[in-house]
């Protein structure tokens, strides 16, 4: 992340042109960073395909097939998005906070409740957030990033670990999750019967 954020309003923010860097708005503030690398998208897709395959299980139990197309997939099981699913979303300290998350899962219970066309940022914070953490990713970012996500409305974040290989999952209501290399990564309040060994992830 960048060393020295620069303070701006929203509507500079947003006229920002593109510079081949990652950028968020937090109170106030340009945060900058590098893009991420290789190993960062890889666990991306890793989890990306472990979930997508989850929810194609469970919308073949409801009686989806593939000709029904992947919108009605969606309005059964809720969707999955990652690299960098841009989020604007209000804070009682930040009314105009955007992040930008690896991956999000959007139940089709909480998508029936967002207006939303596709266009421009997703206007809430999805019940799921993943965050795969980079080297350059401090202590402090990390903390004020699940607090942010999970008073915004998240139920869950996971903060995925590859050079330690460990996932560190928070939850609205419950003590946080530490789960080492051994472990089997779970979420039943979200993702009711899936389960992922972590050495599925980093292997």
């Amino acid at each position: 992340m960048s060393a020295v954020p620069r303070t701006t309003g929203i509507e500079e923010f947003l006229a920002m042109p593109e510079d081949g860097n990652r950028h968020e708005f937090v109170r106030g503030e340009v945060r900058s960073m590098p893009p991420p690398s290789g190993v960062h998208g890889k666990i991306e897709a890793i989890l990306q395909r472990l979930i997508g395959s989850y929810l194609d299980d469970r919308a073949r139990a409801l009686g989806w097939q593939l000709e029904h197309g992947f919108g009605a997939q969606d309005r059964l099981v809720g969707f999955l998005a990652g690299g960098e699913f841009g989020l604007q979303f209000s804070l009682p300290d930040d009314p105009n906070q955007i992040r930008g998350a690896d991956c999000v899962y959007v139940p089709a219970e909480q998508w029936a409740q967002v207006n939303w066309d596709g266009q421009g940022y997703f206007p809430a914070v999805p019940w799921l957030v993943i965050e795969v953490i980079s080297p350059s990713d401090s202590a402090a970012d990390i903390a004020e990033k699940v607090q942010d996500y999970l008073a915004g409305g998240a139920r869950s974040v996971w903060c995925v670990y590859p050079q330690k290989r460990t996932i560190h999952v928070y939850s609205e209501d419950a003590p946080p999750r530490f789960l080492l290399k051994t472990a089997t990564l779970t979420d039943d309040d979200i993702l009711p019967g899936f389960a992922a060994p972590l050495a599925w992830i980093f292997n």
